[in-house]
């Protein structure tokens, strides 16, 4: 079957038939899912510019997104158009509400595991841990300091621990309400502390800002928005989420989001895929469009890592269009002991293309690269794309892709959603780093040691892929 792309002009935006339904859309409440590569900013764009040119002041569109170079390069397109839009970031939108109101300083970042830490010296560490390879004080800490972030992240009070008790209690395995119940007390004491140290301090964290901006909404209101555009929004988390719909409640604004659930990445942060995948449980009467053509990915791409991301089960399920070509995109180069030897070839090979090299982690780093090659972490490289990408880490170890760091069970009181899957967020992070990709994806994997992600392409898709040897 031949996919023709048919293209439709709105003012002077040549737009596909996806994009041009949301933007003519004028439904109260728009839930936008969007594949990588489809073209979302400019859907934005052109969705402000038509709100403006049928009579909205500019000033009356509160938009949105998650990071401050996310937020730069939209307001930069924006004005680029002649459009003069502040784009906010969660925080900066709650600084400017709570400034005047209470406390802004922020905490320093590491005081929540120095408070931790003073607390772990006092305990023993097999009554809070099961006899696992991650039975460590470190592993601990950093639990609780996920917990913590997770539990301000979903705008709880201290109350909330005794609902946590209670679900203890119900468990019929006492080995495991043991250590659950050791676990909670501790941080309980823990949270208490920081909460006291942040009071004691004039202090806040970047949850607190949310949640107090929930607060000034509702005693004082906020300038009357008509619409409301948030990017990014499978990074939302739940106090976020309580924050938008305070907006709607004072201002009776529409609401956009674009989103997509396959690149959700940043549960660390905080962010609820929940919130974004049961999307109409929080704003009812949503109407629901998808941007299925992506300008980036050729389809024997899209077909492959289509295929690995459905592998999650906690997902919406999506269909991805494209009419580029391109045969075997994705180039898998073993190696023996040696890196650089695959990894000079590949850059000598790309000399004249934008080329980014992705790692697991910071530690990942590759310096001294020539011009147009870049590195950057996976998790940096969200919403980015280049000619060519070059995958690295790609070994079956603890920090590689996908990292084998145990989700602690102890987070189940404070995730919204069972996400249990094996590796399902890292699953969802190696799909982010594949479809950076214009043309090709290089992945740099050792013989002796490969990912399992790089099994499983080669075990399903082995035809599709090209294998290269000769660095052995």
């Amino acid at each position: 079957m031949i996919f023709i792309l048919k293209k439709y002009k709105i003012g002077n935006y040549t737009l596909d038939k996806y994009q041009t339904k949301i933007i003519k859309s004028n439904r109260k409440i728009i839930q936008v899912i969007a594949g990588a590569g489809s073209g979302k900013t400019l859907t934005l764009t052109a969705k402000i510019k038509y709100l403006i040119q049928r009579g909205m002041n500019p000033n009356e569109i509160l938009c949105i997104t998650f990071t401050k170079a996310a937020a730069l390069s939209l307001q930069n397109k924006l004005e680029k158009e002649n459009i003069k839009i502040k784009v906010h970031t969660f925080h900066s939108l709650s600084y400017n509400l709570i400034k005047n109101h209470y406390p802004n300083n922020l905490v320093n970042i590491n005081v929540l595991n120095e408070i931790i830490e003073k607390h772990l010296e006092k305990i023993n560490i097999n009554d809070y841990t099961y006899q696992t390879k991650n039975n460590s004080k470190n592993n601990l800490k950093e639990t609780i300091n996920r917990f913590i972030t997770l539990f301000k992240s979903n705008n709880y009070k201290k109350e909330k621990f005794k609902e946590f008790s209670k679900i203890n209690k119900e468990t019929n395995d006492y080995y495991k309400y043991s250590k659950h119940n050791n676990f909670l007390k501790l941080t309980k004491k823990i949270y208490l502390d920081y909460q006291k140290y942040l009071i004691k301090n004039n202090n806040i964290d970047f949850s607190d800002m949310i949640n107090l901006g929930i607060n000034v909404i509702n005693k004082y209101g906020i300038y009357p928005y008509k619409y409301i555009i948030i990017d990014e929004y499978q990074d939302i988390s739940k106090n976020k989420c309580e924050l938008i719909k305070e907006i709607i409640k004072k201002t009776n604004a529409k609401l956009l989001v674009v989103g997509d659930d396959w690149q959700s990445i940043y549960s660390f942060t905080g962010s609820n895929l929940e919130v974004f995948t049961n999307f109409k449980k929080y704003f009812p009467h949503t109407k629901r469009y998808y941007l299925k053509n992506t300008y980036r990915n050729s389809k024997q791409l899209l077909n492959i890592t289509s295929k690995f991301i459905k592998q999650n089960p906690n997902q919406l399920s999506k269909k991805l269009l494209s009419i580029k070509e391109n045969n075997k995109p994705i180039k898998i180069y073993y190696y023996k002991d040696n890196i650089n030897k695959p990894l000079t070839h590949i850059i000598e090979k790309l000399k004249d293309k934008e080329t980014l090299i992705l790692g697991r982690n910071n530690k990942d780093e590759i310096k001294n690269l020539p011009k147009n090659v870049k590195f950057l972490t996976i998790h940096k490289s969200k919403g980015l794309e280049a000619d060519n990408v070059i995958i690295i880490n790609l070994t079956d170890e603890n920090n590689s892709l996908p990292s084998k760091q145990i989700v602690n069970e102890f987070l189940k009181y404070v995730v919204q959603i069972k996400d249990d899957y094996p590796f399902s967020e890292e699953r969802r992070l190696f799909y982010v780093a594949l479809t950076r990709t214009k043309n090709d994806v290089y992945l740099l994997v050792p013989e002796n040691n490969p990912s399992i992600f790089v099994e499983e392409l080669i075990n399903k898709h082995k035809n599709k892929i090209e294998i290269n040897s000769k660095f052995l």
